[in-house]
Parts: structure tokens; C-alpha cells; sequence
């Protein structure tokens, strides 16, 4: 099958999901007709990918993000999270003060960046807020960090 009847097929499969799929937040094993698109949506982008279609032409097609398309491909075999770590109460000091942590280990590197952002995540803190703090639109690089890890932790177990 040529790339551009790939993207024809999946463009048609895909397209009806994308209002109900942008709208799933949250853990990604949550039971909801969103979080049910988004899955789907997931899926058939990394089928779409393994066949050898092009993500940049796909997105071009459905007018989304190509970052998207390629991080839901990139974290497909991801397991579903069971659970989400305890949230706490912080301050607005200790927000400001874990923002300015995770600033300065991104000096340090990528790495260290993205084990600060996933030790925020599990101390508690809110990864949405921590992105608002920072000045990011989104709290999607975050969780693509947090989740980048955990897949280099499952490989490695």
C-alpha cells in the first residue's frame, strides 16, 4: 500500500476520533468514552507508523500536531498507569521553589531535566500547574519526560 493510500485509510479511521480523543485528561487507564477514543486513536497511529506511513503527512491530512502524533506513537507500548501518585498540598513557595529546581537541571542536561520533572511527579505536585509555572502552553513535554522514563525502566527491568 503507497504512503498516500495509508494516510486516505487511517485519515478516514481516525478523523471521527479526534473530537472525543483531545478531550481525554488524566490517568490513561480511566474508564471514559474519551479516554476509549484516545486509545483507539493511539493504537492506530502506531499501526499506521509500524505499515510505514508518513506522521507528517497523516497530521498535514487531519490538521493536528505532528509532536503529538509522534509522542502517542513513541509511548504506545507504555502500560497503562494503575495508579497516580499521592497528591499534596503545596504552597506557592514550594511550587516556585520546584519550579526553579527543575529550571536548573535542564541547565544540567536532558536527562537530569527529565528525572527533576518525574521526581515533581512523584513527590505530588501537579505537573499541569508545574507547566503553567514555567510558561508552557502545555503540560504534554512533562509527561512525555515522566513517561520517557518510565518506558527506559520497563526495558530495563
Amino acid at each position: 500500500m503507497t504512503n498516500d493510500e495509508l494516510v486516505d485509510k487511517y485519515a478516514a479511521l481516525i478523523g471521527p476520533l479526534l473530537p472525543l480523543a483531545k478531550r481525554a485528561y488524566g490517568a490513561r487507564d480511566t474508564v471514559s468514552p474519551e479516554h476509549y477514543a484516545s486509545r483507539k486513536y493511539t493504537r492506530l497511529l502506531a499501526e499506521f507508523s509500524k505499515q510505514g506511513g508518513s506522521l507528517g503527512d497523516l497530521s498535514k491530512r487531519l490538521g493536528v500536531a505532528y509532536s503529538g502524533m509522534r509522542r502517542r506513537v513513541q509511548m504506545a507500548e507504555l502500560p497503562k498507569t494503575s495508579s497516580t501518585p499521592n497528591r499534596h498540598r503545596y504552597s506557592d513557595k514550594e511550587y516556585g521553589q520546584m519550579v526553579h529546581t527543575i529550571l536548573e537541571a535542564k541547565k544540567l542536561g536532558t536527562e537530569c531535566y527529565h528525572e527533576t520533572i518525574k521526581e515533581a511527579y512523584d513527590r505530588g505536585f501537579s505537573i499541569a500547574r508545574v507547566a503553567r509555572e514555567m510558561g508552557l502552553s502545555s503540560a504534554n513535554p512533562l509527561y512525555y519526560a515522566i513517561n520517557k522514563l518510565r518506558l527506559i525502566d520497563e526495558q530495563e527491568s
